[in-house]
């Protein structure tokens, strides 16, 4: 009798485990097909879309520090999707009291850019806004 039931455990556990190793590999093989929302720019979007941040930033910033320098945007994430380009970003320039720096996101949709939103800046620039009475970054 203990024989019997111990056969009939071990054919449950084998049933058991198939059916979990047929629901991992379905799970598997269905995000191995599905097609990501997003994928990344291009060289050439990339391009576009650092310069209409690098364009667009700047003159935010202009108005509360002269910009007397280079300008560089480094470009932390930039995808593609069906509604246009979503990219995060850190724009840096030289004023007159050293280096500034702002972080944000932009969408671009065609060539255009649709929507800036300036997130995080250098302490430097945060105490030249509040001198200027003016609000750069959204929290």
């Amino acid at each position: 009798m203990n024989i019997l039931n111990g056969a009939k455990a071990l054919i449950y556990i084998q049933k058991e485990s198939t059916v979990f190793k047929s629901a991992l590999i379905s799970a598997f093989v269905l995000s191995a097909l599905a097609v990501p929302a997003f994928a990344e720019c291009s060289g050439s979007e990339e391009a576009a879309t650092g310069k209409a941040i690098s364009a667009a930033a700047a003159t935010a910033v202009s108005k509360a520090v002269a910009i007397e320098g280079k300008q560089m945007v480094n470009l932390s994430m930039c995808e593609t999707a069906p509604g246009g380009i979503y990219a995060e970003f850190k724009f840096n320039f030289l004023g007159a009291d050293g280096l500034y720096w702002v972080e944000g996101n932009a969408r671009m949709q065609g060539a255009n850019l649709s929507e800036i939103k300036l997130k995080k800046m250098s302490p430097n620039l945060a105490d030249a806004t509040a001198k200027a009475g003016i609000k750069l970054a959204a929290k």
